[in-house]
Parts: structure tokens; C-alpha cells; sequence
């Protein structure tokens, strides 16, 4: 086995073992824990990290140690006098080849060596590549092997490619939770507007940095009017959040400034257009009017918007689609309409999301497009939008971890009186 393939497995490629996904810094340790020693020909592996404050290690063992002695040596405090301790506290190296070096440097913990038979460690530090520690990793055999130059180089290999593994988790632990705070800030602040009842969701794609450029937003523009918006940025992780916030909020100005939904889109991507990054974008927007209880309508490169009415017709509003967001509009001039105009009557539903919803490798997306609408048509009985959404799901998507992400708003005009 070689320990590339273990590493892969850890983070997401070829798995020799289970392992949940995306891993933490703590699976991650583990899982080359219980994996690691086949690599270098040793009989068992353990992992030791450093805790925040640099004063313990967590220890991780690999298998067949003994549980019982295991559990002495889970948290330890870094300056105990034992080899792996030692190799995170120097940052060097500690090589013992034989039981008689072990009684030397090492007389607290012979019982355990010789109870779990182990005749020879090799302990080597775990750096950052910066240079800061992380822990250490441990292997041991039987039978002493020789520690000749090829075996050494194997280790520090092993050391090398475990440290830049779990430097790895570590930077993904700090930008997931940074994306996290992100995407609670600007999604979970979804106001009530007196006269709908308005319901979102957001679903993380499974098997990534579960949080991307998906949002929705729901803005009240004057005494009759609110606006509705869907979106979807390029990409996930940090710069697909960041992006998504950008494109929010530009929208957000714009709308409330006044500007028309036929120009909302076209003065975002002139925005987007002086910079250097190129940040693409899809997006639905809906402003309602109660008063005269109509709808105007635009989208960017996105999946039409459906209206539901109380007789169970569905209709898609798919009339004004201009480009993505961050295109040059200049190379589709005349060729598409900017916004456009639907009735929005009291009782019927509006229903905005992303193509993750819809979208699957064994479909294609207008199948995904039709079957959403047809769904909707077929409900027997009018759900409320939280049911709405409920339904939506559990028919797309079910028990299926979802590829991409999904954000869905539904939206109901109510009754003046209601």
C-alpha cells in the first residue's frame, strides 16, 4: 500500500478505509493512524496533535494496541517522557531500535512497549510548512527492523506527506467556518413582509466545502411593493461566498435605489465588468405588486421561476432571460427581452431556486424543469410555502445527498383581509 493512496482515501480520492467526508484535522489523524504503519513495513502507527494552547496531544492509535493501554495514552501533556511526546516537543526525530534503548531514554513506558509488543519505534515530528509544529507520528515494530537509509527516507517521506494532509484539514476547518458565519449572516436573515407568507431553504451540496454561491433575499421596495431574489455564484468555498455577499448586495442597492428590474442585472455585471476577477452569476428576480397583483419578472442565466395558482396550474416564467450575470452584454444585444410582466392573484404561490434542485447527471435540465412543475401541479391539497418546500424535496431530491447546492424561496400573496 502506498501512503499516497491512504492520504487520498482520507481526503476524498480512492478510500482504503471508511472515513467521513470533507475530514476533519481529527479524522484525518485517525484515519493515517489506523493506516499508516503498512506503509512503511511497521506492525502500528500513532498520530499525536497538539492541542490550541501547545501543552497536550491528542494520541490517536492504530490497531491491534491493546485498548487498555490505548486509553493511557489519549490526552498527555507534551513534556511526558515519551518518544512521540518528545518528537513534537524537539521537533526532531527519535529513533529507538531495540528494547535496551527504550529502558535507557525511555523507563517510564517499557511495561506498555513490552506488554504491546513492540521492539523498536521510530517517532518523527509533524510541521506546518511554515514550520510550526503540529504533533508527531509514530510507528512500531515487532521485530527491530534495520533503520538503514532507505527505511529513514520512507518515514520522512511518510512524515512530510502526513504533515501537508493535515495542514490541509486544518486551512479547511478555518475557511469552512469563516464561509459558515458568512452564509448564516445573509441567509438567515429573511424578513417577514406583512401580506405573503414566505418560506426558504438552504440545502449544501454533499461531499465538498458545504457551503457556496447560493442565496436568496426577500426586500420590501414600498407601501405595495416587494422584490424577490434567487441566486447562484460560480464555484464554493471562501471566494464563491464572497462573491455571492458582492452580487447580493449590489442587487439589494440597486432595488432599493429604484432602479428598474429590466436594468437591475446589466448595472451589476457593468460593476463587476472593472475588475479584474472574473465573477459569473445566475439569478431570478420577482417584484410583486400587491395592489394591482401583478408580478415583473427577470432572470440571469437562471431556471424560470413557477407560478402556482389555487386551481393547480403551474406556468414558468420564462420570457425574460438575459445572460449571466458578468458577461458582456454587448455580444447578445437584441436577443433577449429584459423583464417582462405576469398576474400574481391572491391564493397563488411563487416558487424561485437554483439549479440544484432541478439539475442531475442522469437528467438533463429541462426533464428536471418539467418534472418540478409537474410535481406542483399534481399537489391534491394547497400546502403552505414551508410545506411547499417539503414536498419539492422529498420529490427531487429524497434521500439523495444533492451535488450541487439548492436554495428555494416560496412566496404567497395573501388576502388583504387575511
Amino acid at each position: 500500500m502506498d501512503l499516497d493512496e491512504v492520504v487520498l482515501g482520507a481526503v476524498g480520492g480512492p478510500a482504503v478505509g471508511p472515513v467521513v467526508l470533507p475530514a476533519s484535522p481529527l479524522d484525518i489523524a485517525q484515519f493515517i493512524a489506523l493506516h499508516a504503519a503498512a506503509c512503511v513495513g511497521a506492525d502500528y502507527s500513532n498520530v499525536a496533535l497538539l492541542n490550541a494552547t501547545g501543552e497536550s496531544l491528542r494520541i490517536f492509535h492504530g490497531s491491534p494496541l491493546d485498548q487498555e493501554i490505548a486509553d493511557r495514552y489519549t490526552e498527555v501533556a507534551v513534556d511526558a517522557p515519551y518518544p512521540i511526546t518528545a518528537a513534537a516537543r524537539l521537533g526532531s526525530s527519535v529513533v529507538l531500535p531495540d528494547l535496551e534503548a527504550y529502558q535507557e531514554h525511555f523507563p517510564d513506558i517499557i511495561g506498555d512497549t513490552i506488554a504491546a509488543g513492540i521492539g523498536a519505534t521510530a517517532s518523527l515530528p509533524l510541521q506546518r510548512i511554515d514550520g510550526t509544529p503540529l504533533g508527531a507520528i509514530g510507528f512500531g515494530w515487532a521485530h527491530p527492523p534495520t533503520f538503514d537509509p532507505k527505511l529513514r527516507s520512507a518515514l520522512e517521506a511518510a512524515a512530510l506527506l502526513c504533515s501537508q494532509t493535515l495542514e490541509r484539514a486544518e486551512r479547511y476547518d478555518d475557511e469552512h467556518q469563516i464561509i459558515v458565519e458568512l452564509q448564516r449572516r445573509i441567509l438567515d436573515d429573511l424578513p417577514q413582509c406583512d401580506g405573503f407568507d414566505i418560506a426558504a431553504r438552504y440545502l449544501p451540496a454533499g461531499g465538498s466545502t458545504p457551503v457556496g454561491g447560493d442565496w436568496y433575499e426577500s426586500l420590501r421596495l414600498d407601501e405595495d411593493r416587494v422584490a424577490f431574489v434567487v441566486g447562484d455564484v460560480a464555484g464554493h468555498g471562501v471566494t464563491a461566498a464572497a462573491d455571492m455577499a458582492l452580487a447580493r448586495g449590489m442587487i439589494t442597492a440597486l432595488l432599493h435605489s429604484g432602479v428598474a428590474v429590466a436594468d437591475v442585472f446589466s448595472e451589476v455585471t457593468a460593476v463587476l465588468s472593472q475588475s479584474r476577477a472574473l465573477v459569473l452569476a445566475s439569478a431570478a428576480l420577482v417584484v410583486v405588486d400587491e395592489a394591482s397583483e401583478t408580478m415583473t419578472f427577470a432572470t440571469a442565466g437562471h431556471p424560470p421561476p413557477l407560478i402556482l395558482d389555487r386551481g393547480g396550474h403551474v406556468r414558468a416564467l420564462n420570457t425574460a432571460n438575459s445572460p449571466l450575470i458578468g458577461l458582456n452584454e454587448t455580444l447578445f444585444a437584441g436577443t433577449y427581452r429584459l423583464a417582462d410582466t405576469a398576474p400574481f392573484p391572491c391564493g397563488s404561490q411563487l416558487v424561485l431556486y437554483t439549479d440544484g434542485l432541478v439539475e442531475r447527471r442522469d437528467r438533463s435540465f429541462a426533464t428536471g424543469v418539467e418534472q418540478m412543475a409537474t410535481g406542483l401541479s399534481d399537489i391534491p391539497t394547497h400546502l403552505r410555502p414551508v410545506e411547499l418546500i417539503d414536498a419539492l424535496l422529498a420529490a427531487l431530491i429524497g434521500t439523495r445527498t444533492p451535488t450541487d447546492d439548492i436554495a428555494i424561496l416560496v412566496v404567497e400573496q395573501l388576502s388583504r383581509s387575511t
